[in-house]
């Protein structure tokens, strides 16, 4: 069941006091190389230099007062976690974020910043996440999901009518997925205020859960994220999600670490802009012809996530 129509565009006046509108620029570099008008809508320029922040804005603002005053717990090593802390903070919310050992100690960093309660437990995301929907339900504070909620994804889902405004009736959407949150808002709220507009998935693989389970029929979990892609980190994708896509996308396609690594630094190269693996793959997918597209028509590339450290790069062999 698509995310209602109302319900997004409540959220679009929701979040405006919060969040600024996002930058569409068109991208000149790309539009010459793919002979087609590519456009970037940056969300890499959000306070928290993600997408996340309107999801949790819209969560959070929602919660009845006596909510508010016991607090909000969720689990995330990466951009939710910090989009939590950061709504929180503005809202005068007390958060707790639990983190898996694996957090980078430049994320851990940037949360430690809104100055949340942090607590680390377990070697995956998994873990850190069972701990906290736990305490959660005995404490009886709000436990906010990444993704399996309904106000988190109508949050996302605000992009597009944001979009529409700067550029009408696109062709054709381009979105990276991590556990389905934002393209099942982009794709609820496109086909309530653009239905001739096409969107598409694109995951790295290592991280493609969604893609499995589009494959399969069926949710498939991962048996382990091994991508660098570390913010599309879900093993799976939950029913909610997995109907929406299933049900409304245009396509779904993979790429690899290496494709996703090679876009990242073209981006940053040509384009001045930086992103993450999460994001640059959605470009690598059009680099590498796995979305069709036509000469005559506008392709707008969701930037949704700059949270990456560029001395990663001489680390990594890509």
């Amino acid at each position: 069941m698509l995310i209602p129509k109302q319900d997004i565009g409540t959220a679009v006046a929701r979040i405006r006091p919060h969040l600024p509108v996002t930058p569409l620029v068109r991208a000149e570099h790309f539009s010459r190389k793919l002979g087609a008008s590519v456009f970037f809508k940056l969300e890499t320029l959000q306070p928290t230099h993600s997408f996340k922040v309107r999801g949790a804005f819209n969560a959070l603002m929602q919660l009845p007062d006596e909510q508010k005053k016991r607090g909000v717990v969720t689990a995330s090593g990466g951009n939710h976690g910090l989009a939590v802390a950061y709504a929180a903070q503005v809202l005068g919310i007390p958060a707790t974020i639990y983190l898996p050992e694996s957090a980078t100690e430049a994320k851990l960093a940037a949360i430690r910043l809104l100055r949340p309660e942090i607590i680390i437990h377990g070697a995956a995301w998994d873990d850190a996440n069972a701990l906290a929907m736990r305490v959660a339900r005995e404490s009886g504070r709000t436990y906010v999901h990444p993704f399996d909620d309904r106000a988190v994804m109508a949050g996302q889902g605000t992009i597009v009518p944001e979009l529409l405004q700067q550029l009408p009736a696109p062709a054709l959407i381009v979105a990276s997925i991590g556990g389905g949150g934002l393209i099942s808002g982009i794709i609820s709220a496109t086909k309530h205020f653009s239905p001739a507009t096409r969107v598409v998935g694109v995951e790295t693989v290592g991280a493609d859960s969604m893609f499995q389970s589009w494959k399969a029929g069926k949710i498939v979990m991962l048996p382990a994220i091994t991508s660098i892609a570390e913010t599309l980190g879900a093993r799976k994708t939950e029913a909610t999600q997995f109907e929406i896509v299933s049900k409304h996308v245009c396509d779904l396609v993979t790429v690899s670490d290496k494709s996703a690594m090679r876009a990242l630094v073209e981006i940053l190269e040509t384009e001045k802009l930086l992103t993450e693996p999460a994001t640059s793959c959605s470009v690598a997918a059009l680099i590498e012809g796995r979305i069709p597209f036509t000469a005559e028509e506008n392709i707008v590339v969701v930037l949704c996530g700059a949270n990456f450290r560029l001395d990663t790069l001489s680390a990594l062999n890509w």
